[in-house]
């Protein structure tokens, strides 16, 4: 337990990455957004989608974070077990924070209807009037969804270097070339669209059993990983 503890303040020490960073550049974006939705004041609502930011953000820190901390660590003879379950611990503790700083923020949003603005910065207009845990529930997924995804993807790199990156989005651009031709070739789209339509809140819920499956193969990798 103390050698997980030490890898939870070994990346607690880096709080620009973890946590910092990704608030900057919401603020300024919301900044922008505030500024933008002031000046023109024509009684509409603005729906801007910058929110997805964060999100993008945080799967880029899931493909840093091997490269920032994993050979330091095995240096100081800390387990690859141990490192994978300090990092595992930082970023549920980092992303149930995030995800709990993003909800209130979109019902003081949606309760000063959009600032005085009419700005949508953090409510999605296509989830419509969630409660306060669906939404945190909502959020805290999509974060850890996108973190132990890049933390999958960093670790495959890390296992196997460049011939194993080539090999996976190689792959990857097959399948999803072989899907998008079936998809036109028996006229598929307007049903998948439609389906999804109706069964998107659907796609929160597998993103739970996705983020432990990255976690997963995440440490598998890492066990055989080049320190």
């Amino acid at each position: 337990m103390n050698r997980i503890q030490s890898v939870v303040k070994m990346h607690m020490r880096n709080p620009l990455s973890w946590f910092m960073m990704p608030w900057v550049i919401i603020a300024v974006s919301f900044a922008i957004n505030f500024i933008i939705s002031s000046s023109l004041n024509d009684g509409e609502d603005i729906h801007t989608g910058s929110i997805a930011s964060i999100f993008v953000y945080t799967f880029v820190a899931g493909t840093l974070t091997l490269k920032d901390t994993f050979s330091f660590a095995l240096g100081f003879s800390v387990r690859r077990k141990d490192y994978w379950l300090g990092t595992v611990l930082m970023a549920v503790s980092t992303y149930v924070l995030s995800g709990l700083l993003l909800t209130a923020l979109t019902f003081i949003e949606d309760g000063t209807h959009g600032w005085g603005v009419r700005l949508h910065f953090f409510k999605v207009e296509f989830l419509g009037d969630l409660s306060f845990p669906s939404m945190l529930g909502i959020n805290v997924i999509l974060l850890l969804h996108f973190y132990f995804l890049g933390l999958a993807i960093s670790s495959l790199h890390r296992r196997t270097g460049a011939i194993g990156m080539y090999g996976f989005f190689t792959a990857l651009l097959l399948l999803g070339s072989i899907g998008t031709y079936v998809m036109t070739h028996y006229q598929l789209w307007m049903d998948f669209g439609l389906w999804v339509a109706h069964h998107y809140m659907s796609f929160f819920w597998w993103m739970i059993p996705l983020a432990l499956i990255y976690s997963v193969i995440s440490y598998g990798l890492l066990r055989r990983a080049a320190a």
